[in-house]
Formats: C-alpha cells, sequence, structure tokens
C-alpha cells in the first residue's frame, strides 16, 4: 500500500506534529506533511502501523506485506515511528492495549508538538444486547477478526483462535467486517455459513461482496434482527425476528424463527476510540483553533479509501492552520488543556 507518495521533499520547516494512530488517516496525512518538509511523529499501540488494515482485514484480502512497505515508505521520507505507545487523556481500555508499553499524555504532546492529528479508529465493538449474549462461542467479530489476523501474521499462537472447523457460523450483520469474518470462517473450514440483516441485501453497502459469497454458498437471510441467543453455557442457535422497513426505520415485527448455530458472530458496528473519551465537538472550531485535528474511523466509520482521501485533506488542513495560526500559539497549553476538559463534559 502506498500511503503517500512524493517525488521529492520540502525543505524542512519550522513546526512539529504529533499523529496519533497508524491506520491508513495517520498514516496517508504523515506522509503528507512529512513530503512538505514538517518534523511528524506517529503515536501507535500496536507493534507496528497499518491499523485495521494490519491487523483486522483477512490477510487474503489485504497481505500484512504490502502494509509493512507502506510504512517503511513513510520512514524512508523521514515520519518518526513510537509504536507500542498509547497517548491518553481519560482512554479507557479497549482491544489492543495489551500491546502498549509506553503510555504518552495527551497533555504532554500538547506541550511539544506545535499540532496533533487524532486518527485512532473505531477499535471498540458495539455489543449484542440480546439474552443470551453472553453464551461461549460467541463473539463480536471485531475481536474475533483481530485474533485470527493475529495468528496469521505470527504475533499469537493459533492455540487462541475459536476452532470453527466443521461449524455452523452464523454472522449478525451485512457490512464490510460481517464479509470478513465470513471470508476467514470459509478459510478455516466451516461447514456452514449464514449470515442475517435486519434490513435487505440492497440496502447493503457490501452488497457486492455479500453477493459474491452467496454465490459461493454462504446463505443471507434479510430483514431478520437477532432477540436472544440459545443454548445452555454455549450457543446452540439464534432466535430471530422478522423485520420490515417503516419511513426508513427497522421495525422488529411478532414473526419468530431459530437458526441452529454452533458459534455466533455479530458485526453491528464499531464505536470510536480517541484518547479524550467523549469528543462532543470532534471536528468543530474549538478543538481546531487549538492546534487538534481529527480524521478516519475516530470522526466516523470509513472505507480505506476515504481515511485516506481524508487523511491527506485534513493534513493539507494542518498545514495552513500552522502557517497562519502556529506561530502566535492561538492557546498556550493549560489553556488547551481547560478547553478539552471543557469538550469532554459536554460543554462546548
Amino acid at each position: 500500500m502506498r500511503f503517500y507518495i512524493c517525488k521529492e521533499k520540502a525543505e524542512p520547516k519550522p513546526f512539529r506534529i504529533a499523529v496519533i494512530g497508524a491506520g491508513p488517516a495517520g498514516l496517508t496525512a504523515a506522509g503528507y506533511l512529512a513530503c512538505r518538509g514538517y518534523d511528524v511523529h506517529v503515536y501507535e499501540k500496536m507493534p507496528e502501523g497499518g491499523g485495521m488494515v494490519a491487523f483486522a482485514i483477512p490477510e487474503v484480502r489485504i497481505p500484512i506485506k504490502a502494509v509493512r512497505e507502506g510504512v517503511k515508505d513513510l520512514e524512508r521520507i523521514g515520519v518518526q515511528f513510537h509504536f507500542r505507545t498509547k497517548v491518553i487523556y481519560d482512554s479507557p481500555r479497549e482491544l489492543g492495549d495489551e500491546w502498549a508499553e509506553h503510555f504518552v499524555s495527551l497533555e504532554r504532546l500538547l506541550g511539544e508538538f506545535d499540532a496533533l492529528l487524532i486518527a485512532t479508529g473505531a477499535w471498540k465493538p458495539r455489543k449484542l444486547k440480546v439474552p443470551g449474549a453472553e453464551l461461549s462461542g460467541v463473539y463480536d467479530a471485531l475481536n474475533l477478526l483481530h485474533h485470527i489476523k493475529m495468528a496469521r501474521i505470527g504475533y499469537y499462537p493459533w492455540e487462541r483462535i475459536p476452532d470453527l472447523k466443521g461449524k455452523h457460523v452464523v454472522v449478525i450483520g451485512a457490512g464490510y467486517t460481517a464479509v470478513d469474518v465470513a471470508i476467514e470462517a470459509r478459510l478455516l473450514g466451516a461447514e456452514e455459513i449464514t449470515m442475517a440483516y435486519r434490513r435487505s441485501l440492497e440496502q447493503s453497502y457490501a452488497k457486492a461482496e455479500i453477493k459474491k459469497l452467496i454465490s459461493e454458498g454462504v446463505k443471507f437471510i434479510e430483514m431478520a434482527s437477532p432477540v436472544k441467543i440459545l443454548g445452555e453455557g454455549r450457543v446452540q442457535g439464534v432466535e430471530f425476528a422478522r423485520t420490515r422497513i417503516d419511513e426508513g426505520s427497522v421495525v422488529t415485527t411478532d414473526k419468530r424463527f431459530v437458526i441452529d448455530a454452533d458459534v455466533v458472530a455479530y458485526a453491528i458496528g464499531q464505536l470510536p476510540t480517541s484518547p479524550i473519551r467523549e469528543v462532543v465537538c470532534a471536528n468543530e472550531k474549538i478543538l481546531k483553533e487549538a492546534g487538534i485535528f481529527f480524521a478516519g474511523d475516530v470522526v466516523a466509520p470509513r472505507n480505506i479509501g476515504t481515511a485516506m482521501r481524508e487523511g491527506r485533506a485534513r493534513g493539507k488542513e494542518i498545514e495552513e492552520w500552522l502557517l497562519s495560526k502556529a506561530p502566535r500559539k492561538v492557546f498556550p497549553v493549560p489553556v488547551t488543556a481547560r478547553l478539552i476538559g471543557s469538550v469532554v463534559n459536554g460543554k462546548c
């Protein structure tokens, strides 16, 4: 992957930028700014760069080798990486934190750098809130994909990965994450895979990929929402309710049916994981005036291409801000810290 390419690096400029998060958005912004001559440092809690692209998307879709080559390109143009380093403010624990060996406060970065880009992605899966969701054999899709990918690239032993061989895997959801679970389940030997979605197939933004999976034998049930995971100690099935669409909203009906299942993976969305726990005004002028910018999934869900385009756009925005406002340091660090506190408390 080429996160950013420049034929010739510009003369050094007297500004330092910290990028928090080494996913597609953060890496693209870092590449742009480094090419423009800025001193760019990337902080990432994982052992290498790439974000979800490296640590969740199946190896058959995006090989880790391609991601590593893209990161090396950025190192060649001067981007400095700080891996296994988590930036904290009031951050809760989240997926991937076990890899962090160093912790840096957001306040410290505000004092050491002229601008910050927060591109920490969305590493917190939405929980399935139905009875039985805690049963053994029920997984959130993001954790499942993350563990499988970590095993495939040598970070985890395969003993940590659920045995899917010969199993019936039910995937709840119809986005790209759900598609990736179905892909990995097939590769790991699942005998049967059923995807279920509360809307119609045509309303899924991953419908092209799902149609391909259907042609390859994956079953797809539309207009169905889970109401209960069945089993005693371990999952044995899923009870679904038929749904209908009323003025764009999903409405659950009284019609019920059950699908047997050995493994259930739910892919119902992910939540942003910013060093600031509740970024109420994430992209508003308040934080931009303080030199704090956001890009990628930490703002809202993005596909890879959109995240990279946004990273470049945000890099340009940071450069414009640096050249017009940074020399007079709009807000000193203590004021900026209080400003962040106001945002966290919803007072912006």
